[in-house]
């Protein structure tokens, strides 16, 4: 199981380990799945929002979504799921290799927000 899941990061902490492919393994590997949680207040993120990057959303039978028990606790709401957040995360970066956290951080938020990338 890979160490960085199922605990919370600062989000800038967590884009700088996701640009740098930590998150992931060289062949598809199912323990390396995630999904990251915010606050469910916050309308935007900032580098320093507090996330937790925790197992993916479950779905029943019945097609309700069963959070993990720590998200609920927490009072966080789904953000984001691994392969889009590396997508955004991935795309700014080759667009741009110097780019900052800020400014995937504003990547991140348009995303949320349009569901489509922001150029840079």
């Amino acid at each position: 199981m890979p160490d960085f899941k199922n605990k919370t990061w600062i989000l800038s902490d967590f884009i700088k380990f996701v640009q740098a492919k930590k998150d992931r393994s060289l062949n598809y590997n199912p323990n390396y799945t995630y999904d990251i949680y915010a606050p469910n207040n916050d309308d935007q993120l900032s580098p320093e929002t507090i996330i937790y990057v925790g197992n993916t959303v479950e779905v029943d039978d019945n097609d309700k979504e069963i959070y993990p028990d720590i998200v609920i606790k927490m009072d966080y709401w789904f953000e984001y799921s691994c392969d889009n957040f590396q997508d955004v995360i991935d795309l700014a970066t080759s667009q741009n290799a110097n780019v900052n956290t800020y400014k995937l951080t504003e990547c991140l938020n348009y995303y949320s927000k349009h569901d489509t990338f922001l150029d840079l």
